[in-house]
C-alpha cells in the first residue's frame, strides 16, 4: 500500500523485497501496453530508494518523498519523448518519432554525477523503444559500465529494443489488470457505478488509461464519434472507404502517427467483439454499451470473415509500423471488410 500502486502487487512486491534485502539491481525494464501505471511504478522506485524514514516502503512525507513526487529531486533525472519535445513547437514535437542521441546523452551526463542528496541517483527514461540504433548503442555502453550509485529505469511501451539491452536489465513485463480490479479503481474516486464499468471494459486492463479518461470527457465523446464512423463506412460504398483510407494518410504522413493507430485499435477491438459475439461469447465483450449492434452485425457475417479482419487489422498497424505506404495499407485493409 505504501508504494500507491493499483493492482501489480507481484511487481511492486519483487521490487520492494529486493530494494529491502539490498539485491536491487542497476538497471531495469519495465516493459507494457501504456496506460499500465509503468511510468507510477518508476516513480515509486525512486521514492523507495531515496525515502529518508523506510526505504524500500516510501513514507510519501519526507522531504526527498515529496522533492521527487514534486519532480524536483536533485537525485532523478527522467527523460523521454516528452522531455525531447517540450523545447520544439507542437507541430515538431508531434513529428518526432524516436529518442535521439541528444537526448540519450543529456540523460547520461547525469549518471557520472554521484547523488547530491539521497542515497540513489535514479534515471528514468520513458518510451525506451523509440531508441534508434544510434541511441541504443550510446544506451548499451551505460549498461555494461553502470556506476554502483545509480539505478537506471527503462520504460517501454512495447518490447521492440535491442535484445543486448534487455539482457542488461532485470525485466518486468507488466500485465493488465481485471476488468473488476479497474472498476473498484474507478469508484474508489466516486466515480459512478455506470460509468466505472464502461470505462473498465474499454480500458483494456489499463487503469492508467481509465483514471485519465475520467478527467478527459472528450476523450470518451471522441471514442464514440470515432466508433459511430466506423461503422458507418461498411454501408457507404469504396469512395467513403478511399476518402476515409486518405484522410488517416494525411494524418500518418502528417505526424499524426498514434492517432491513426488508434483508430485501427479501436476498429480490432470492435470486429473482435463482433467475434466474441458470433462465438457465443458476449460476457467478454469490450464495448458493452453497444450490445445490440454487436449482435446485429455478428448475425449478419459468417465467423471466418470476422476472424479474418481482425487479423487484417492487425497486419495493416504492423505494415504501418514497418514503413509500407500508409494509404495503400489502409485502402487494403478496408477492402476486404465484411
Amino acid at each position: 500500500m505504501s508504494w500507491n500502486i493499483i493492482g501489480h502487487e507481484w511487481a511492486v512486491e519483487q521490487l520492494r523485497r529486493s530494494i529491502l534485502a539490498g539485491s536491487d539491481a542497476h538497471a531495469y525494464l519495465l516493459s507494457g501496453p501504456p496506460g499500465l501505471g509503468k511510468a507510477a511504478i518508476a516513480m515509486q522506485m525512486a521514492l523507495a530508494l531515496n525515502c529518508e524514514r523506510s526505504p524500500g516502503d516510501p513514507c510519501q512525507e519526507c522531504r526527498a518523498c515529496r522533492r521527487i513526487a514534486r519532480g524536483n529531486h536533485p537525485d532523478v533525472r527522467v527523460a523521454g519523448m516528452a522531455s525531447q519535445g517540450a523545447a520544439l513547437k507542437a507541430d515538431e514535437a508531434a513529428r518526432q518519432k524516436e529518442l535521439k542521441i541528444a537526448t540519450v546523452r543529456e540523460w547520461q551526463r547525469d549518471i557520472s554525477l554521484r547523488p547530491y542528496e539521497g542515497r540513489r541517483r535514479v534515471l528514468i527514461l520513458h518510451d525506451a523503444e523509440r531508441l534508434n540504433e544510434e541511441s541504443s548503442n550510446a544506451m548499451l555502453k551505460t549498461l555494461e559500465e553502470p556506476p554502483d550509485y545509480a539505478t537506471i529505469i527503462l520504460v517501454a511501451n512495447s518490447s521492440e529494443l535491442l535484445p543486448t539491452i534487455v539482457s542488461r536489465c532485470r525485466v518486468i513485463r507488466l500485465r493488465p489488470l481485471p476488468r473488476r480490479q479497474v472498476a473498484e479503481a474507478l469508484l474508489a474516486r466516486n466515480i459512478v457505478a455506470e460509468d466505472a464499468e464502461l470505462l473498465a471494459a474499454w480500458s483494456g486492463g489499463r487503469v492508467g488509461w481509465a483514471i485519465q479518461a475520467t478527467a478527459q470527457p472528450e476523450t470518451i465523446a471522441a471514442r464514440q464519434e470515432h466508433l459511430d464512423a466506423l461503422m458507418q463506412l461498411g454501408g457507404q460504398g469504396r469512395g467513403a472507404i478511399f476518402r476515409w483510407a486518405e484522410q488517416r494518410s494525411k494524418e500518418y504522413r502528417g505526424g499524426e502517427q498514434e492517432a491513426v493507430f488508434t483508430w485501427l485499435e479501436l476498429w480490432q477491438g470492435w470486429w473482435r467483439d463482433v467475434l466474441l459475439v458470433a462465438a457465443g461469447c458476449p460476457d467478454s465483450v469490450v464495448n458493452i454499451d453497444r450490445r445490440e449492434d454487436l449482435a446485429r452485425m455478428a448475425a449478419r457475417h459468417p465467423i471466418p470473415a470476422i476472424h479474418a479482419f481482425v487479423g487484417r487489422i492487425g497486419a495493416a498497424a504492423q505494415q504501418l509500423r514497418e514503413n509500407g505506404n500508409p494509404q495503400l495499407v489502409l485502402e487494403n485493409m478496408l477492402m476486404h471488410m465484411p
